[in-house]
């Protein structure tokens, strides 16, 4: 029988394998005795177990992907076993040659052109998956969903470790960082609440009027802000003719949020084809990138009217990672992904109450000329000095209120030229 030592093997998982082995014998290839040494055979045969779960014969990927490569398309990768394996650099020339000698023979097939079942290609497991998990929170178990949570917790393994996010996506944002929130105030009565309250008008709703919202249901207040004012505008839907005000709003204390964008970074990890669950870790990072645009599209175009699976999903990390993280960062599609959106979990979105002269406003009025286009507030305060408040995690900025008029509201579009196939029965 001959036998392979773990420091002949380059690859870190079958090292380990072979590490579990306890025997004292000589290496077929470095010719040394060597504590940790595993049957050749069952070395070899371990190998070609895991490349071949890890790969797909050309022939079983879709006509399209086919089509693509027979048309001269490199974007799929498709090779021949031996150099599979000699871009893997398992170990020595011979080794190589051996192992892909072992594989081969053992093929029952002719095919000889292969590509890496690493989640690229047009079927995407998790994309299957994610199908289900709608199903099931639609129309099965809503709550105390045992399927889904497995699913969650399949999906979002590949960001944490030991039960908290890792740090490359992580975004920071400190005191110095603003952010911004807006509200529709067509009449001289919302306009004049804003002004009086903007810490209450401007900050997250009440839970009582908190309706349907991206991350969070009916019931459940959360503090949504954007990067800027006119991020802002977009996600408050406003249309041409409409007044809205915006206000500036920080932190009180460092904010650690999940960034949906370094999410795409996931997406680029390699994973050794070798290593036992690469498939299902491949397919997991690339649909990671795809979950990007499912949690930041509008619920008009999820093919139901409502954002039932994103709130789930925020409910999700605000249990399982509440401790770790305070919320999410995604880019806006709505302005097409070029501004950002921050939504804080429900714990973590009170706002510091603000008093001007630090008395409460007894009366507030407008005072408006359009023709100049001039604004003006006059604010009445009382003499109640209300008590401090200082333990809420955000807070206003005084002086940042402004009022804007929609003059116009702009449609940005992608042009396809359309090709056209003509058959005859």
């Amino acid at each position: 029988m001959s036998f392979i030592c773990a420091d002949c093997i380059n690859i870190e998982s079958i090292k380990v394998e072979i590490s579990k082995k306890t025997a004292h014998d000589l290496c077929f290839y470095c010719g040394d005795e060597k504590k940790y040494i595993a049957s050749k055979e069952a070395i070899f045969d371990l190998f070609e177990s895991r490349f071949m779960e890890s790969v797909i014969p050309l022939s079983e990927c879709s006509p399209m992907e086919v089509a693509m490569f027979y048309h001269g398309n490199d974007s799929l990768c498709v090779s021949e076993i031996w150099e599979m394996i000699d871009n893997l650099e398992v170990g020595s020339e011979q080794l190589r040659d051996d192992l892909t000698d072992h594989i081969i023979g053992s093929l029952n097939t002719d095919e000889n052109l292969f590509v890496y079942n690493d989640g690229t290609l047009e079927h995407n497991v998790y994309e299957s998956k994610w199908a289900e998990f709608i199903k099931s929170i639609s129309y099965n178990h809503r709550f105390f969903n045992d399927s889904a949570k497995e699913f969650l917790n399949s999906l979002f393994s590949i960001i944490q470790e030991n039960g908290v996010i890792i740090d490359e996506v992580i975004q920071e944002i400190n005191q110095d960082t603003s952010m911004f929130r807006a509200r529709v105030a067509n009449s001289a009565n919302e306009r004049a609440e804003i002004f009086s309250d903007p810490a209450n008008q401007l900050g997250p709703v009440p839970q009582i009027l908190a309706t349907d919202q991206r991350m969070t249901p009916t019931g459940i207040s959360a503090f949504y802000a954007s990067s800027d004012r006119k991020t802002c505008f977009s996600e408050v839907r406003a249309i041409t003719g409409d007044s809205v005000m915006s206000a500036e709003f920080r932190t009180t204390d460092t904010l650690r949020l999940l960034d949906l964008r370094k999410l795409t970074e996931i997406s680029k990890m390699q994973f050794c084809p070798l290593e036992a669950d690469f498939v299902d870790n491949s397919h997991k990072s690339q649909f990671i990138k795809q979950l990007i645009f499912l949690l930041s599209k509008p619920a008009s175009k999820r093919g139901t009217s409502t954002y039932l699976e994103t709130q789930i999903i925020f409910e999700y990390l605000r249990v399982n990672f509440g401790a770790d993280i305070h919320g999410l960062v995604f880019s806006s599609v709505q302005t097409g992904m070029e501004g950002l959106n921050v939504v804080l979990f429900p714990e973590h979105s009170e706002v510091q109450p603000f008093y001007y002269n630090s008395q409460k406003v007894s009366e507030c009025n407008e005072h408006h000329n359009s023709e100049y286009e001039y604004y003006h507030y006059t604010v009445t305060t009382s003499g109640d000095t209300p008590k401090s408040q200082t333990n809420k995690m955000l807070k206003f900025v005084e002086g940042s209120i402004k009022l804007h008029y929609i003059k116009a509201v702009k449609t940005e579009a992608r042009e396809f030229d359309l090709e056209v196939t003509l058959k005859s029965k």
